[in-house]
């Protein structure tokens, strides 16, 4: 018999955070599931960590050649039978009645997708206590209760970061998979392809994903994931009809301009937070129409340091 949650791990080079993640799915209130790691040629111990748990439920699929987290995803999907796929990644964990909870909301709901708001834990730490919808209070407003997600509200407001639960059926009725060569901003693109589908999508205000921010991920190099997010963004506009999807194509241009502009700022920051001052103004110069937004950036890495100069002068004390 068929489980209901295929719950899919995507699994490269997280030999460190692979133990906590499937600890966190096998302490789900809801034991109805199958865990499905699929390995992208980790080089190191990933696959040993997936191996330890003597757990049926629990399978280790190994890609041949490292094909990137949306060919992973792919992979997962096809070999699960549940009626629900649930996307987590390798070094993150959820809480332990996420899958009950977001269950409950799509029936309620009868939705296709459901999500829930993400606790952002910096590296090494232990008691998160910000969620990604705090961080967003400005521009989303304060989230209190469930609400709708479609298309266009997609585009405008960016949930790209959620973690969804699928539901197998739609995704199959649909043909829907994650675009192989995507490497950042594959979950804003299948999101959004799901959603002008017709797809329901229902988010939760309740943070029960853990998302870990650490060194090495590819959000830890901003230039180069917002430049890919801005390449999967073109695509998107130019696989849009102008007649019936104008709308979405106005949100995305809207959004596509937002990402360029933060790649100019993440530019700017890397070099600022080194310390490399004469890269910083190089770039101001080229770029003189950007100062005002530039100056806060400086500002604040100058409290930074004045902080630690302190700090310094107070230990030597």
């Amino acid at each position: 018999m068929n489980p209901s949650v295929s719950v899919i791990i995507p699994a490269f080079n997280v030999e460190a955070y692979l133990g906590a993640a499937i600890d966190s799915v096998l302490e789900q209130t809801h034991q109805d599931f199958e865990l499905i790691v699929v390995d992208d040629c980790s080089t190191d111990g990933t696959v040993a960590v997936a191996g330890r748990y003597q757990d049926a439920r629990i399978r280790v699929l190994r890609n041949a050649v490292n094909q990137g987290p949306s060919q992973s995803r792919n992979v997962a999907i096809d070999h699960a039978g549940g009626a629900w796929i649930a996307v987590l990644d390798g070094d993150d964990w959820w809480k332990p009645d996420r899958l009950e909870r977001l269950l409950a909301l799509a029936e309620d709901h009868r939705a296709d997708i459901v999500c829930d708001d993400l606790l952002l834990v910096p590296e090494g730490a232990r008691n998160p206590s910000v969620t990604f919808f705090q961080t967003q209070a400005r521009r989303l407003g304060r989230i209190e209760q469930p609400f709708e997600v479609n298309a266009l509200k997609m585009a405008v407001d960016d949930y790209g970061f959620l973690k969804p639960l699928f539901r197998r059926a739609y995704l199959d009725a649909q043909g829907l998979r994650y675009k192989p060569d995507l490497r950042a901003g594959e979950d804003f693109d299948f999101l959004l392809r799901c959603l002008l589908a017709s797809g329901r999508m229902v988010v939760s205000p309740d943070a029960m994903y853990c998302y870990r921010s650490r060194p090495g991920s590819l959000t830890s190099d901003p230039v180069r994931c917002l430049t890919r997010i801005i390449d999967m963004a073109e695509a998107l506009i130019a696989s849009l009809e102008p007649r019936t999807q104008g709308d979405v194509i106005e949100a995305m241009r809207r959004y596509r301009d937002w990402k360029f502009r933060e790649r100019e700022d993440a530019r700017f920051r890397a070099p600022l937070q080194k310390g490399a001052w004469g890269e910083c103004m190089s770039l101001a110069l080229r770029n003189p129409a950007k100062l005002p937004r530039y100056m806060p950036m400086v500002g604040r890495q100058l409290l930074s340091l004045a902080a630690s100069l302190v700090t310094s002068s107070q230990v030597r004390g």
